[in-house]
Formats: C-alpha cells, sequence, structure tokens
C-alpha cells in the first residue's frame, strides 16, 4: 500500500500549464499556487491579458523564446479572465492631503490536462483528467496620498483581496477513484475561500513635457492570506509575496476629436516579484510594453473619463506574446 500511496501523489504532481505546479494532493500549496495566480491575472497593473493574443516574433521575423511563441500561445488559450476595476481620488484645493478608492471584482478560469503518460517516474497508459480552477474575486483598497511638491505624490495604503474558489475535475483515468477509495484529502471538486490583506506604497511623478504628458511611478506592494471554509476542509493555505512595479508612460496629444481630447499612449514597465507569485509568472522579473489611443469619455460619465484601444507585449514571463487590449481611465 506504501508503493501505492507513492504513486498516488507523482500521478497527481505534474499539471502542464505552469500556473502552478504543485500537486494536486497537496491542497494547501496548490490553493496557494492558485490564489496568486488569480492575484496575477485579475490586476491589470501585473498582467494586461487582453482580448486576442499573438506572437510577437512572427510580426518582427525574430525567434525569441522570451518574447512569445506558440507554448505560450497555447498557454493563454487554457485562461479565461474578466476584471471590472475602478478607482476615485478625492483632493481639495485647501490641502496636500489627497485620497484614493481602489475597486475590482474579478473571475478567472485555469484549464489544464494532467497528463500521466508524461510523467517519467510512471508506467501509466492512462488517459489524461481535465481540471478546472475557477476563482470569483473582490478587492477594495484604501490609500492616503501627500502632495509632496509639484508633480510629486506619495501614497500608502492596504488592500482586501476576497476570493471563492472551486474545481471541476473530469475522470478519465482511475485516479480519483483511488484516491476516494484510499480516502486521501484533495482540491480535487473541492472549494475553498481566503482572505488576502495588501500594504502597498507608490510614489508617482507627473510633468508636462512638449505637447504631451510623461508619469513615473514606482509600487512596494506586500500580501499574505489564509485560506478558510469550503469544503476542503483541511486547507490551511497562506499565500504570500512582494511585487515592485516601476512604470513610464508618455501620453502625446492628438488635436482634438471634435470636442474630445485624444492621446497616443506609450507606456514600459518592469514588475520583480517574489514568494508565490514567481511560480505563476514563471520568472523573478518580466517586463510589459503597451501602446495605444485613448479618447476622453468624462461628458458621458464621471466613474469612466477614458476609453481607448492598444497593443500590449509581455517580454520573459509565463504570458510572454502580445494581446490587444482595452483600455479605461489612463
Amino acid at each position: 500500500m506504501k508503493q501505492g500511496r507513492c504513486s498516488l501523489f507523482l500521478a497527481a504532481s505534474v499539471l502542464p500549464l505552469s500556473a502552478t505546479s504543485a500537486p494536486l494532493l497537496d491542497t494547501d500549496k496548490y490553493l496557494e499556487g492558485v490564489f496568486a495566480t488569480a492575484l496575477v491575472l485579475t490586476d491589470s497593473e501585473m498582467i494586461s491579458f487582453g482580448f486576442a493574443s499573438f506572437d510577437p516574433n512572427k510580426i518582427f521575423g525574430i525567434d525569441n523564446p522570451s518574447l512569445g511563441g506558440q507554448e505560450s500561445l497555447d498557454t493563454r488559450k487554457r485562461i479565461t479572465g474578466t476584471s471590472l476595476p475602478i478607482s476615485f481620488h478625492f483632493e481639495s484645493d485647501h490641502s496636500k492631503w489627497l485620497h484614493r478608492l481602489k475597486l475590482r471584482a474579478a473571475f478567472m478560469e485555469l484549464n489544464r490536462d494532467i497528463d500521466y503518460q508524461a510523467i517519467n517516474e510512471l508506467d501509466l497508459d492512462w488517459p489524461a483528467d481535465e481540471t478546472r480552477d475557477q476563482i470569483l474575486a473582490g478587492y477594495a483598497e484604501y490609500s492616503l496620498g501627500y502632495q509632496l511638491s509639484e508633480g510629486w505624490q506619495l501614497f500608502g495604503g492596504t488592500g482586501l483581496h476576497l476570493m471563492y474558489y472551486r474545481n471541476e475535475f473530469t475522470a478519465n483515468s482511475p485516479l480519483k477513484e483511488l484516491i476516494d477509495r484510499e480516502n486521501i484529502d484533495s482540491v480535487i471538486n473541492g472549494s475553498s475561500n481566503v482572505w488576502i490583506v495588501e500594504p502597498q506604497l507608490d510614489l508617482i511623478y507627473t510633468k508636462d513635457v512638449g505637447a504631451g504628458e510623461i508619469q513615473f511611478n514606482t509600487e512596494y506592494h506586500y500580501f499574505w492570506g489564509r485560506s478558510y471554509g469550503g469544503s476542503i476542509g483541511t486547507a490551511n493555505a497562506t499565500p504570500e509575496g512582494w511585487r515592485v512595479m516601476n512604470s513610464l508612460q508618455y501620453k502625446y496629444h492628438l488635436d482634438a476629436w471634435g470636442d474630445r481630447k485624444q492621446d497616443l499612449l506609450v507606456r514600459f514597465r518592469r514588475i520583480d516579484v517574489g514568494g508565490d507569485l514567481r511560480d505563476p509568472i514563471g520568472a523573478t522579473h518580466y517586463n510589459e510594453y503597451a501602446f495605444g489611443w485613448v479618447i476622453d469619455t468624462s461628458d458621458y460619465s464621471s466613474l469612466v473619463y477614458n476609453v481607448g484601444v492598444g497593443i500590449n507585449i509581455n517580454y520573459g514571463s509565463t504570458l510572454k506574446g502580445g494581446s490587444l487590449v482595452l483600455f479605461y481611465n489612463e
């Protein structure tokens, strides 16, 4: 029976999508990876996922594995993500103190196959199983800021993530039957919840340059949380990690389209990550390059003051490659 238990753990230990490589049977480690993945994919400041993906290598006629490829395109196809962020800024002409509120609702789904024939340690001719991880997430953040001088702002605050997780497992192999028979804890067809606290500090510099505006932003984030509730009763996952983001953005003011202001946007970001974020990112750092066009919509809504379209290129992470993106409130 000991050999059977060992084989069982090996059989559930490989998932092709590198969003998390933890085994299905190591519930805490698996959940930490999934929750960290949700943090990455639902935060547009970390990963701009877009609505259509492409390989920049084919456009530029090069072969750079850090820029994209068929493997990264296949990875993107297994991921579904929707994020609706909105932010509010409050300031007074008579005070240097600033207030910022961020809210976000998001959904993420990861679809993966467990290919037992690819596990070298075993000699199994089992058909592949399918596993689907779903996350429903909400986020709220308050930050207090101060106008240090003309163009310079400093913000410090804390955010709270609440997530609901559910796994759907389609069994084509004997794995689930063996797990049920030996009464082994796993995330298979289970559910869980998590709360995550994320303190952060960011410094912003904005200056008019020529016919446009340049903005530099550096952010420092740390997060820690704990799972609770759900049907995975033995889970005690504690996702933890950090990220440092530095970005440089330039907006070139175009001639107005009728009564509407419009801008061309160019942005570069470098994101360094640590802790549980390194597994879903697949690197210690990566870069993002964005190019786009935005137009003023403030007369329609005070919540959405501009919208636009553009291209985002991710360099060096698991989700490397290009995508078409929608901009708003840029």
